[in-house]
């Protein structure tokens, strides 16, 4: 899944979500009541009326546009229109680009997918095992979350971050969150990486390497990377997030690119799309390349290899990738069999675009040969012993854990140490449905005893998030002496400090430009934070017991080692 951010990574989004505001699922007309193209206009109508921001879709068929629309406005100052041909932030849709320069290199014979990165980029530190261009291209390199590192260093969602910024901080990084290799974690910092690798071999920055090498050739005239907030960009849409009755704009100051920064339209989109097809660029070698798929060491699947998740949905082989950034929301699907490809790219935080994506696969293909909608699923209720297996403390990140609870009747799901969870109704084999209306459920994984290992987190169409059971150890947290770990912790890898202090019976991590964090034990030395770059904090102790330092964990970044000061 992925999943793509800034401060918060794009999952973070949905998990609040979940427990919040509803909102009805896009819908298309029986389509024998309505044409296609009728269909596909009233996907849209409910943002037609452009008091508000909105979205743009465009649709592809036997290399034809069939559909292209917007609705909503690009600028709500200006009252500006959206549609088809406006520059739109796309995210992560940004990292199938990355992965194909990458192969296009490859193909001249400029580098190997199995070359050291270090051989490329000197300057990070060297670890154990020696991690690859495709260990980065399959989401396995394992290094810690780049926008997690920037949030525990002290950077707020409204700060500038440069390609310049991130690069010092990645190179002082000492720690890793696996070997590479050994599992799947979707990575915004490996996609980071490629795009310097490309800067590296090609002698062009990115920005020039992309517009060279694909974006002209295609005659993508609305497309490119990004790379200064202050250049002006003609048309371009703006980020916004309900607020109330209206809608607040949403910060978006950073320049990086690789993992995201693409500017494009829905109709630049369906130029790359058609090049599938087409491979007006690209040899048969970089697209069989682009569709080879992995396993890593523990058995995952490499899901979003090369920027794009490979799925049969209705009986067809598609290729897409979603992106969230600000109140950026954007789409690519592609299903080759069919010659269709559908974009969507909006600009406010409350569109599905995955939902509106696959909606008009359905509107327009619901004719092709091979489609069939998968028949409902035939279950039976959960038995109040089956309930029971599945209750557990599961954990998302470490220090994000999540309980899951059962009356006998019901089942529940709620954080670690609430009181109050959300009931969860049965929708399918073990699947539970955690909010409808963003079609988000729980989906547990059993092992052959009838013993759930683990649960996914799937967020409708986008993906879902791994949650893994967990054994806690019994502990009460009013055992721990709090003022033992009172003190200054500083981190060489982030050029950060925290100041840990007891205030009224709590523990509370300050730093100089973030909230203040609180810190709530559960287990020994562990508390877990309630920010999200700050989920799990591990005191560690040195030989006479006292506290010497503490290793802080948050999404995707994991163990990033703070000492004690004197």
């Amino acid at each position: 899944m992925t999943f793509h951010f800034r401060r918060l990574i794009i999952i973070m989004f949905a998990l609040a979500a979940a427990l919040a505001g509803r909102m009805a699922p896009a819908q298309p007309p029986d389509p024998v009541e309505a044409s296609p193209l009728e269909a596909a206009e009233a996907l849209l109508e409910r943002w037609q009326d452009g008091s508000g921001p909105g979205l743009t879709v465009s649709v592809l068929r036997d290399g034809e546009t069939v559909f292209s629309a917007g609705a909503g406005l690009a600028n709500l100052e200006y009252a500006v229109p959206i549609g088809p041909d406006t520059p739109i932030h796309a995210a992560s849709v940004s990292k199938q680009f990355t992965a194909f320069s990458i192969m296009l290199l490859a193909d001249e014979g400029s580098l190997s997918l199995d070359d050291d990165i270090r051989t490329y980029l000197p300057e990070l530190h060297a670890r154990p095992e020696t991690v690859t261009i495709r260990h980065l291209l399959d989401h396995m390199g394992g290094y810690r979350e780049q926008s997690t590192l920037f949030g525990m260093a002290g950077w707020r969602g409204d700060d500038i971050t440069t390609q310049a910024q991130q690069w010092r901080l990645l190179t002082r990084q000492r720690g890793a969150n696996f070997p590479a290799g050994a599992h799947m974690e979707y990575s915004n910092t490996g996609y980071g990486m490629l795009a310097r690798i490309v800067e590296r071999v090609s002698g062009l920055s990115f920005e020039d390497f992309t517009r060279t090498q694909i974006f002209d050739p295609l005659g993508m005239g609305a497309t490119l990377f990004y790379t200064d907030p202050s250049q002006p960009l003609p048309g371009r849409a703006y980020s916004y997030a309900p607020d109330g009755d209206g809608f607040a704009a949403q910060p978006f100051n950073y320049t990086l690119v690789g993992s995201t920064g693409l500017q494009t339209s829905t109709a630049d989109l369906l130029l790359w799309a058609e090049n599938f097809e087409t491979r007006t660029i690209g040899s048969d070698a970089v697209f069989a390349m682009m569709a080879e798929r992995a396993i890593a060491g523990d058995g995952q699947a490499s899901t979003f290899a090369k920027g794009q998740e490979r799925r049969t949905f209705h009986g067809l082989d598609t290729w897409s990738h979603g992106g969230r950034d600000a109140g950026f929301r954007a789409f690519l699907l592609r299903v080759p069999e069919a010659h269709f490809a559908v974009s969507v790219l909006a600009n406010r935080s409350d569109i599905d675009a995955a939902e509106i994506a696959f909606a008009m696969f359905d509107v327009f293909l619901a004719d092709a040969p091979g489609y069939a909608a998968e028949p409902l699923p035939v279950w039976e209720p959960a038995t109040p012993g089956q309930l029971a297996a599945y209750s557990g403390e599961y954990a998302i990140f470490p220090g994000l854990i999540f309980t899951i609870s059962t009356d006998g009747d019901d089942l529940f799901f709620a954080p670690r140490g609430s009181t109050q969870g959300s009931p969860m109704p049965q929708i399918g084999e073990h699947v539970f449905s955690l909010n409808p209306g963003l079609n988000i459920a729980v989906e547990f994984v059993m092992d052959p005893d009838g013993a759930a290992t683990a649960f996914n987190y799937v967020i409708g169409l986008n993906g879902s998030i791994p949650a893994p059971r967990i054994e806690l150890a019994p502990f009460d947290p009013e055992g721990p002496d709090l003022s033992a770990y009172t003190g200054r912790y500083y981190s060489e890898e982030l050029v950060a400090e925290y100041e840990v202090s007891l205030e009224d019976g709590v523990l509370r991590a300050t730093h100089l430009r973030l909230p203040v964090i609180d810190l709530a034990p559960y287990q020994s030395d562990i508390f877990a934070g309630d920010s999200s770059s700050v989920r799990r904090v591990e005191f560690v102790r040195g030989p006479d017991g006292t506290v010497i330092g503490c290793r802080i964990s948050g999404a995707l970044a994991n163990d990033v080692w703070f000492a004690r000061l004197p």
